[in-house]
């Protein structure tokens, strides 16, 4: 085996930066590793499961706890088994992404140094080292073994479970007036479904769970289909393939509650990439096609809310006759989107700094004749407002870090499809949860970023693996065809 290349616990190798043979680690009995290596997981996945579920936001925000001890604590979670692991094997994680993802933070950094509030915008790029950087580096150094990398995907669905349960009994108690301790809030007033009861027409309420802002709800439980879909497909036993149908059935529910339009179409974009990519037997395609049918005539309200798109097909084309007869929200988020991409134009290079668009929005968008803005606003696209606040150079570093994950994990499913299943599937479920977020980021801005930053983390340690597996399979180490 070749001195970038080493066996992992969880089977196949593990690559990392090369060291000198003399200062390789000295091996440890099994029996005094395991304690600390058991530890470590459980941190790790404790960690993913208070960010996942946001329940460190909520503390902050329903129970006044300080925002500094909510967010150190999931990465000093994470930090004791990256640090841990960095000993044990001595060894640092270098993913393809991680120049790009520090290149970003730097953009940030250099547009805060141009930008009109620089201590608003420091502030910004503060967070992006915490929750951006911090995140990624650290989920990479802790997730680093099948075995962990398997039990990071069922701790997210596990925190999907929470988010969808109370929002679940939300809807069907109707008590939207209460939020259950910050775990099913409410956004917005709702929306008219069509139909008419004794006291006027049905209002159908919007439901935000745990993060309190529907649309960002309903990509985040998006985000768990894949990875429920390949553990229902990938697990042996029947208890945790039951489990797997279980958790993700949830995860559908818990996106449905939240009637976002953007989200339908994340939807869309998810079936065909698994198409597309033919990574479903016909079999599997129409078990999510039944799933999906189930799922909107248990909320027929969801086919209302789906059939207002048109409105903004009408709009974009200019069929509608007046901006009145638009959605007035699709007039506003036309309005924010098309205000950043000319601020983009004026500031193409670095951008008008990170926090900055919403303090120029008024200025543009009240120019544009569509819809007044009377406050600051969010672009509500995500690659608009990257590009207004980071210019060229910070657009292309965060799209050039998801990219070059795409193809490795691309790479990955391709090579190890037949000798290692599991492994393959693993880095496919990766691969298309980066692409849910990509395309509900259409219609959503850069909020809430250590979402991305962690589901970046996981398919950057999938990738990790995956390539690993490759090394060892080049070196003649068998691949294991099952997740221990």
């Amino acid at each position: 085996m070749s001195a970038g290349a080493r066996e992992n616990r969880g089977g196949g190798t593990e690559v990392g930066a090369r060291i000198p043979p003399s200062t390789a680690p000295v091996p440890a009995s099994k029996g005094l590793l395991a304690p600390a290596i058991a530890l470590g997981q459980a941190a790790t996945y404790l960690s993913l499961f208070l960010v996942y579920s946001n329940l460190a936001g909520i503390a902050v925000s329903h129970h006044h706890v300080p925002r500094g001890l909510a967010g150190a604590l999931p990465l000093v979670l994470l930090a004791v088994p990256a640090i841990l692991d960095v000993l044990r094997t001595r060894r640092i994680v270098l993913t393809p992404a991680l120049p790009l993802v520090v290149l970003f933070f730097a953009v940030q950094v250099a547009g805060a140094a141009f930008s009109r509030d620089p201590a608003v915008s420091l502030g910004e790029a503060r967070d992006t080292l915490f929750e951006g950087v911090g995140f990624y580096v650290l989920v990479t150094h802790a997730v680093r073994t099948r075995a962990t990398l398997r039990g990071a995907s069922w701790t997210l669905l596990a925190a999907g479970v929470l988010m969808a349960v109370v929002p679940l009994h939300q809807q069907v108690t109707g008590s939207f007036d209460r939020e259950y301790g910050g775990l099913a809030q409410v956004e917005g007033l709702g929306f008219h479904t069509g139909e008419v009861e004794e006291g006027g027409e049905v209002v159908q309420r919007r439901l935000a769970g745990p993060i309190g802002e529907k649309n960002r709800y309903a990509q985040v439980m998006l985000m768990l289909l894949p990875l429920g879909l390949f553990r229902i497909w990938g697990e042996r036993s029947r208890i945790l393939r039951g489990a797997g149908l279980f958790v993700t059935a949830l995860a559908m529910v818990g996106f449905a509650l939240a009637f976002s339009r953007g989200g339908a179409v994340g939807l869309f974009i998810l079936v065909a990439g698994m198409v597309g990519m033919r990574v479903v037997t016909l079999r599997q395609m129409g078990f999510v096609v039944v799933g999906v049918t189930l799922l909107f005539a248990a909320l027929p309200q969801y086919w209302s809310r789906i059939a207002t798109i048109g409105s903004a097909a009408d709009f974009m084309t200019g069929e509608a006759g007046r901006t009145e007869e638009a959605d007035g929200a699709m007039a506003g988020r036309l309005t924010e989107m098309l205000a950043a991409a000319h601020v983009f134009a004026d500031h193409p290079v670095i951008g008008v700094g990170p926090g900055m668009f919403k303090e120029v929005s008024q200025h543009y968008g009240n120019q544009l004749g569509i819809r007044r803005l009377n406050e600051g606003r969010r672009a509500h696209s995500l690659y608009l407002e990257l590009a207004a606040e980071n210019g060229a150079f910070g657009l292309l570093a965060y799209l050039a870090a998801v990219a070059l994950t795409l193809i490795g994990l691309d790479r990955v499913r391709r090579a190890l499809a037949r000798e290692d299943p599991e492994l393959a599937g693993a880095a496919t479920a990766y691969l298309l949860v980066l692409l849910v977020y990509l395309g509900t980021g259409i219609f959503l801005h850069m909020a809430y970023e250590r979402y991305f930053f962690v589901v970046l983390g996981l398919a950057g340690s999938a990738l990790h693996i995956g390539r690993g597996a490759l090394q060892g399979r080049r070196d003649g180490v068998p691949a294991t065809v099952r997740v221990a």
